[in-house]
């Protein structure tokens, strides 16, 4: 239990990291008429996969299927509640929904898949093939040069409101956060 408080105080830090990002262009922006905002979070779903299963939008618990579970513990967040994905009672990614704890459950969609990359889950996670094994160019070769990119953060904007970001540091993958729609406060 200690553990997966500590892993969810680790995967809100990454979810932190991410939204420093929001609402503010640098410099050293990038944009191509190639670039993801052609992407729908549709399109973006079909391209992730979690231990193997292709995610969908909109995505619930039970859709992932056998082996995944929710973590005993709940946590409130700045836009509702994160919850731990285990899948065969191993820790994968923390999932946000922009709702009150007591509305989580297995059909309740998800909002954002927020996957901080460690040494027992780097492998866990693939968009097109991608993995937080592999370097920050791998993942352009996969999708395209990214909306915007800012301090080590690739953003894929789509065209209906969710967004893919990736956080390197030095080179090496730090998360992957997946918002299927962005919260309230954050468009």
């Amino acid at each position: 239990m200690r553990k997966n408080k500590i892993i969810s105080i680790a995967l809100a830090m990454g979810l932190a990291v991410t939204f420093t990002s929001c609402g503010s262009k640098d410099s050293s922006s990038s944009v191509s008429d190639s670039a993801s905002s052609s992407y729908t979070t549709e399109e973006l779903a079909g391209k992730i996969s979690l231990c193997g299963k292709q995610l969908k939008y909109p995505l619930t618990l039970a859709d992932l299927g056998e082996g995944f579970t929710f973590d005993s513990y709940k946590q409130q967040s700045s836009n509702g509640t994160m919850v731990n994905l285990l899948y065969d009672n191993q820790l994968v990614c923390a999932l946000e929904y922009y709702c009150g704890q007591e509305e989580v459950n297995e059909n309740t969609p998800i909002d954002n898949i927020q996957f901080t990359a460690n040494d027992f889950n780097r492998d866990k996670i693939s968009i097109d093939g991608f993995t937080a094994n592999d370097t920050p160019e791998v993942l352009e070769e996969k999708l395209g040069a990214p909306t915007s990119t800012k301090k080590g953060i690739r953003t894929y904007d789509t065209s209906n409101n969710g967004k893919l970001e990736v956080v390197d540091i030095g080179g090496k993958i730090f998360s992957v956060a997946f918002f299927m729609k962005l919260p309230e406060n954050n468009k």
